[in-house]
């Protein structure tokens, strides 16, 4: 059942809201009635709100009428406030509130009282939401614009086309010359966009530094970081951020000031993700509802095509995040051949048409342990060179095969040793490499080019990553015969795929599941998903409604699941206030703000399985089962006082 409509009325005695309250419930809808019977009871109650509408009944006199009216109207300008009246004292009532009620409602035709509410609140809803939203959007804009940290967004030519105060003062540039399309990063033939672009797409943050000379002084260096925006049509923007360079014999920067306005674009940055990750985590999960149907192959390809654009706003969202929180390397058990099929598609998105891209991977392709951002760099500084090979176009294949190899001979530049590898295949058609050029390629800045036209092939950095990973490489390459460039990464052994046993409780004997979040399309959804998976569910859209919940199903709820950032009371106080409660609830997060130290504060708290927005319908599913089966841990003094005094 949905939430209850909260209704303040206006009558003089109960007795008056009882034909209101039946109509009501002989058409299925709940509501929580307030009775006032002056302004002076509205102001306290609306203190107490939030408020779904209010009824003003005509049993009252005018002067209260008016008066509470005016207080409403002061307190919440949108609030739906209908006037149920008999059709004979209609035209004395409107005299008196014709200026701020939404609509009048006859009582011959009362049978109505159930549809209008059920509009009016539901567009009262929407308003409010809008607004909230964008207040939202005002405040992050102020925020961008007067925070001190200088933020710009360039186009593909490196010309600014917006810039915040912070970045006009360090760049010495004035907002008339941004306007004019005369600001730039570069001077003309200095932008690095090849090098930039190559490190963007592989999913990282190109940082560089850039001299600047303001007010004939003399010339300093400045660090950029630059990533790249989503974007419609064929453009291509970037979001800059530029500081000055670290100074000091051991290169610290000034570690305070920096500090801070990291901090504070970080913040912004993860509310912005906040946001989009709401958004984007019911077009995922109904896309997987809807995947489930029976389909026709038109519609399951449209299907299809929701899942994918939305994985490809959270990885957006992902670079946003790693762009102001920075990232470290990491190395984990991963599958590559979605590695692959990305970097693929990255390619033909990029590549030139005249170049066609054919990826060929094997369903059952090993594991390996590696970094995947350095694994996909690798890839790109291969396909990169395979591109540059085919000036007038031509063919590139991607394939990837399991190898159990035997000791091979050590190579001046890898030393391979003997098991299972992951070789990783790009080739091209072009003209191939002169045996000298092809007998150095892993050497640094070894180049196919003219003086003045690169740097070189860029395998030295791609042996690096082969290294770092316990792998080696391989080139084929002969004159006139086109490239192969064969990367091999070691197998991931048995013992450390072997996933854990995780007891899967049934859903009919997992009590029941509060699930808890703001946004009603993930309420929604999530009810669906878990209902249709068996289990019993119950929703609220803020704290304090989960918390009453709690309180009258206590017994009931074996698994709470809530979002963080939630107006009123937030996730965090929900769950403190839940385990003071019942110290052995189990409890679980999906949240779109997954920072690192939201994850250390959820562990101290017994916090174990945290869904990162947008999440797919099986990873909610899979998320729960671990939930209910792990047993509750959390610092043992945090809940101390709940468990001493048996709460």
């Amino acid at each position: 059942m949905s939430t209850p409509w909260k209704v303040l009325a206006l009558a003089t005695r109960e007795a008056e809201l009882t034909p209101l309250r039946r109509v009501l419930e002989h058409a299925g809808r709940s509501a929580e009635w307030q009775l006032v019977r002056s302004g002076e009871d509205v102001a306290r109650f609306m203190a107490e709100g939030p408020w779904d509408a209010a009824i003003l009944t005509a049993h009252i006199s005018h002067l209260h009428l008016a008066q509470v009216l005016a207080e409403l109207r002061s307190r919440e300008p949108l609030l739906p406030i209908l006037l149920v009246v008999r059709m004979t004292e209609a035209a004395a009532l409107l005299e008196v509130v014709r200026s701020g009620i939404t609509g009048v409602l006859f009582t011959d035709v009362l049978s109505l009282l159930p549809d209008t509410l059920d509009r009016e609140i539901q567009r009262y809803r929407e308003a409010r939401l809008q607004g909230q939203r964008q207040q939202r959007l005002h405040w992050l804009e102020s925020a961008v614009s007067s925070a001190p940290v200088a933020l710009a967004v360039v186009d593909r030519g490196g010309t600014l086309r917006w810039a915040n105060t912070a970045y006009l003062a360090l760049a010495g540039l004035t907002a008339e010359a941004i306007e004019q399309g005369a600001a730039r990063i570069w001077t003309a033939g200095e932008t690095p966009w090849a090098e930039i672009n190559q490190v963007i797409h592989a999913g990282r943050t190109w940082r560089g530094t850039i001299p600047s000379t303001q007010d004939g002084a003399a010339v300093v260096l400045h660090q950029l970081q630059i990533a790249r925006l989503a974007s419609t049509g064929d453009d291509t923007w970037y979001i800059v951020a530029r500081q000055p360079a670290a100074i000091g014999g051991d290169g610290a920067a000034d570690g305070g000031f920096t500090a801070q306005r990291h901090e504070l674009f970080a913040a912004i940055a993860g509310g912005i993700a906040h946001d989009l990750n709401n958004i984007l985590a019911p077009i995922t999960m109904a896309a997987n509802l809807l995947g489930e149907q029976p389909l026709s192959e038109e519609n399951s390809e449209l299907v299809e095509t929701i899942e994918h654009s939305a994985e490809r706003g959270a990885a957006v969202i992902r670079q946003v995040l790693t762009f102001a929180h920075g990232s470290e390397n990491c190395a984990v058990a991963l599958q590559p051949r979605y590695i692959i099929r990305e970097v693929a598609r990255l390619a033909a998105e990029v590549f030139p048409p005249s170049i066609a891209i054919r990826a060929d991977v094997p369903s059952t392709l090993w594991p390996i342990v590696g970094d995947p951002g350095e694994i996909q760099q690798a890839l790109v500084n291969v396909l990169l060179n395979a591109r540059e090979a085919m000036p007038e176009g031509g063919h590139i294949a991607i394939s990837a095969h399991n190898h159990p190899l035997a000791p091979l001979p050590a190579t001046p530049f890898f030393n391979p040793e003997q098991g299972d590898f992951v070789e990783i295949a790009i080739e091209d058609d072009g003209p191939g490499l002169d045996p000298d050029v092809a007998s150095r390629a892993w050497e640094p800045f070894v180049t196919t080019k003219g003086s003045g036209q690169g740097a070189g092939l860029g395998l030295c950095r791609v042996a690096g990553v082969l290294r770092s990973h316990g792998g080696f490489g391989q080139l084929r390459a002969r004159r006139g015969k086109g490239t192969r460039v064969s990367l091999f990464f070691p197998r991931l052994s048995a013992v450390e795929a072997a996933p854990a046993a995780v007891f899967e409780m049934p859903a009919q004997d997992a009590g029941r599941i509060l699930v808890v979040d703001d946004e009603e399309p993930i309420l929604t959804l999530s009810r669906r998903i878990l209902e249709g998976a068996g289990y019993e569910v119950m929703v609220a859209s803020e704290g304090r409604e989960a918390l009453g919940l709690f309180a009258r199903h206590r017994v009931d709820i074996g698994l709470v699941l809530t979002d963080l950032a939630m107006p009123g009371m937030n996730g965090f106080t929900l769950l403190w206030a839940l385990r003071r409660s019942k110290p052995d609830l189990r409890v679980m997060v999906a949240t779109g703000q997954g920072t690192e130290a939201n994850l250390r504060e959820l562990e101290k708290m017994g916090v174990r399985e945290v869904l990162l927005k947008p999440f797919s319908s099986r990873r909610l599913l899979d998320g729960v089962t671990r939930a209910l089966a792990e047993p509750v841990q959390c610092e043992p003094d945090l809940f101390l006082d709940a468990v001493v005094n048996g709460d």
